[in-house]
């Protein structure tokens, strides 16, 4: 009987950790780099619980080669809080994207999960790679991706979903080593289906509906 359970055990647990490795593989960063990634957001993610911040719990904290990415909708006075918090743990770069308050038809989950679905649908790109946000149908693409034609796949898979009326790309391209602080952003504009031609700004806040702006981070 114990053999069975055992034998039963491990068949459940191959698939898990097929999973893991598979994600983990298909990162480009080095091991390294990501142990450090994750180390960075957790720690950015429980001081903000932690210092009775009230928002911190609508905030996503991602890291990436050290730069921090906090998406999330909280109050306009608790905002900059955010940052300061964030700034205490020393990340290369922080980029804030804000949500102002909107109100969808569909809910996050669904959307979630149909962009979700469509990114892993695409041929040619790996949805591993990616994480993804969505707040009223406004999605934010996060994520190394193995190359500019994968970050276009990612972007035009996300632009197609319906009921997602933008996205926001904060897609970055492998780093070498040694060179992981050479960091710029470039926004290029598109238009969504049934919208117009949006226009150029550096904020993060790229919440229109109807435009679609990727903010792609070499």
């Amino acid at each position: 009987m114990q053999k069975t359970v055992c034998t039963l055990l491990l068949l459940f647990m191959v698939p898990i950790l097929n999973g893991c490795a598979y994600s983990v593989y298909d990162d480009q960063r080095l091991m390294g780099t990501m142990t450090t990634d994750k180390k960075l957001s957790t720690r950015i993610k429980t001081a903000l619980l932690n210092e009775n911040f009230t928002g911190g719990m609508e905030i996503a904290v991602y890291s990436f080669y050290g730069h921090v990415f906090l998406i999330g909708e909280v109050p306009g006075n608790m905002q900059e809080k955010a940052v300061v918090i964030a700034r205490r743990y020393s990340p290369r770069s922080i980029t804030a994207h804000w949500f102002t308050k909107a109100k969808s038809d569909i809910s996050n989950f669904v959307l979630a999960t149909k962009l979700r679905t469509a990114l892993i649908s695409t041929p040619g790109l790996s949805s591993t790679r990616i994480d993804t946000e969505v707040n009223a149908g406004r999605a934010v693409l996060l994520g190394v991706v193995q190359d500019a034609q994968e970050k276009d796949l990612a972007i035009e898979a996300a632009r197609k979903v319906q009921g997602i009326i933008s996205v926001t790309s904060y897609l970055m391209l492998p780093q070498q080593a040694g060179h992981i602080d050479d960091f710029r952003q470039e926004q290029v504009s598109g238009i969504a289906p049934g919208g117009s031609a949006p226009t150029a700004s550096e904020s993060t806040m790229a919440d229109e509906a109807g435009i679609v702006e990727s903010h792609n981070l070499p």
